[in-house]
């Protein structure tokens, strides 16, 4: 495993040259980025000379010993240009390096016009790097990782891969790594002739593919009052809120595989219904049609893929339309998307789980068969997305009472363990759309910071790292 931890940080010294060769050309202080260089640099040839390449023999358990400290170890590193710099403290500077790995863009950064504009492109750097995983990124970039980052994908993306496509898994990492960079290079092209100035469409182009938030205004989206840079969010959003292996079925098949899609399609139908009643809510609370329509458009793509940017300040809206929003910050994109949340696909699974109880509970006979998108379903699958939403929803549960007994509402307190779990960003009331995190109490903000890893990484490779025969090489972990 050392030998994986070796490349993951050669990786990510090699990406921290951007922000630091900026800031000598703007003339910025460069010290900060020396020394996380140092750290990643020296980790990784300690870590390369303690261990040999074993990269076609990965067990289950060393390939998810290696995602979730592989995670640990780059929000570690990540947070060093924000303490060397000054400015952040350790607390902060590891939950604003979390946050922007996770996609989760919560920031406690208090007025970002202060912040130097190397430091704003190392936070936009971490939402693209951890967009589309942070092990599945250097896995696409760097050769050494051999077949068996099939097991380091499985365990990233929260997909199984059939032992039959392990040895195609580099090959398609670098055609997901394709997409991700014509994504991003379409946006700051889209947001640069939108207005933008060059060095915010890059920043929000890296925020907006990877559904992470960060802006570099605290005003966020609002910033600009443009409704053409607000259009062009709403499309780059949706686009990312979807299955990125879509894209590659639309390659290779045309557009059929995308209307096929039936996760695609409930997407698409949730945020077309939350904008709907948004826009009327709006529109009868005295707004204007237009923007209305695209001030709601606007906020369900931005919760619905958990992006988290903010237009408008929705913690103002009514009821109706705020629970709209926190039902989608719970369900968030489609699996293999860089957006968070518990996925529709499980919300599918498990409609379709609940219906097979039903039948089963009326009619002992009645056809235990389950089909989703033309498709037969296993149990195993169904049962497992039924596994992952109690858990789910029992951990949001536990954070809802830590940040309670800490001093939130419980309102906020639910809305907070939501966004977090769901790498949303912004929440409700105290830690609203037009708020940061900066005032959590310190145990809030570790516990944020922990909601955010277990959700990124889909609650259960994390939570293996707390389990004692994890590390005693009981059977099942091969």
């Amino acid at each position: 495993m050392a030998f994986f931890f070796s490349r993951l940080l050669s990786g990510l010294s090699l990406m921290s040259l951007f922000p630091l060769l900026y800031a000598l050309a703007a003339g910025e202080a460069v010290a900060p980025f020396f020394f996380m260089l140092a750290v990643s640099a020296g980790l990784s040839f300690g870590l390369r000379r303690l261990g040999a390449k074993t990269a076609d023999g990965l067990s289950l358990r060393e390939g998810i010993a290696i995602t979730s400290i592989g995670w640990l170890f780059c929000s570690g590193i990540g947070s060093v240009p924000y303490i060397a710099g000054g400015h952040l403290g350790v607390v902060d500077g590891v939950l604003e390096s979390v946050s922007g790995f996770t996609g989760a863009g919560a920031t406690v950064i208090t007025a970002l016009s202060k912040i130097p504009n190397s430091i704003l492109l190392w936070r936009s750097m971490t939402h693209w790097i951890g967009g589309l995983g942070i092990v599945v990124f250097f896995i696409a970039l760097l050769p050494q990782f051999g077949e068996g980052a099939a097991r380091i994908f499985e365990t990233e993306s929260g997909t199984p891969v059939p032992a039959r496509a392990r040895p195609r898994m580099k090959t398609t990492a670098q055609l997901l790594f394709a997409i991700y960079l014509v994504l991003t290079l379409a946006a700051i092209a889209a947001y640069w002739a939108a207005g933008m100035t060059l060095f915010d469409a890059v920043n929000h182009s890296m925020s907006t593919i990877a559904t992470g938030g960060f802006s570099t205004h605290d005003e966020s989206a609002a910033y600009f009052h443009s409704p053409a840079i607000e259009w062009c969010m709403i499309l780059f959003m949706l686009l990312c809120g979807l299955d990125f292996g879509m894209y590659i079925g639309i390659l290779r098949d045309g557009v059929k595989a995308a209307l096929k899609n039936v996760e695609m399609r409930f997407f698409v139908v949730m945020v077309a219904i939350s904008s709907f009643v948004l826009a009327a809510e709006l529109f009868a609370s005295g707004m204007n049609v237009g923007e209305a329509v695209r001030t709601a458009i606007f906020q369900s793509a931005t919760v619905a893929s958990t992006t988290g940017f903010v237009s408008a300040d929705f913690d103002q809206w009514p009821s109706l339309s705020k629970m709209c929003l926190l039902f989608m910050m719970a369900v968030g994109g489609c699996s293999g998307s860089t957006a968070g949340g518990i996925k529709v696909i499980r919300i599918l699974l498990v409609a379709k789980l609940i219906g097979l109880g039903g039948r089963r509970a009326l009619s002992p006979l009645a056809r235990e068969e389950v089909q989703l998108g033309g498709r037969t379903v296993s149990r195993e699958v169904l049962f497992g997305a039924g596994y992952f939403l109690f858990t789910y929803c029992a951990i949001v549960g536990l954070w809802t009472l830590i940040f309670t007994w800490d001093g939130s509402s419980a309102f906020d307190s639910v809305a907070l363990a939501v966004t977090t779990m769901g790498n949303v960003g912004p929440g409700f009331g105290a830690w609203g759309a037009t708020c940061n995190y900066a005032a959590l109490p310190t145990l809030s903000k570790l516990t944020v910071a922990a909601s955010m890893l277990i959700g990124r990484l889909e609650i259960f490779p994390m939570l293996a790292l707390f389990r004692p025969g994890f590390w005693r090489k009981e059977r099942g972990w091969d």
